[in-house]
């Protein structure tokens, strides 16, 4: 289950930068991530039944997005923005 909801890049990229940006609209969203709106649908779908993210309306058409407030998902954000600053400080080898 867990390679399944997290062996996809822009699912990593995109708890990432929910973490970093705390809630936003989904719109918001796509565009940070290069994404267009039927591919952020159908991650975010992904993590919402893991029960990563949440979302909420605002009106009929804003939709919102967060992480869910849960220490594990924290957890699981701040593991992973760790783990991207980690190799991104290590210098690039040749072959690589």
């Amino acid at each position: 289950m867990i390679d399944e909801v997290l062996g996809v890049r822009a699912r990593i990229r995109m708890i990432l930068e929910l973490y970093k940006v705390g809630e936003t609209n989904t719109t918001d969203l796509a565009r940070r991530l290069g994404l267009n709106y039927g591919q952020l649908e159908r991650h975010l779908k992904v993590l919402a039944e893991a029960g990563i993210v949440e979302e909420r309306r605002l009106g009929k058409r804003l939709r919102l997005v967060r992480l869910r407030k849960d220490e594990k998902i924290t957890a699981l954000a701040e593991a992973l923005a760790e783990l991207e600053a980690a190799v991104a400080s290590q210098p690039m080898r040749a072959g690589s």
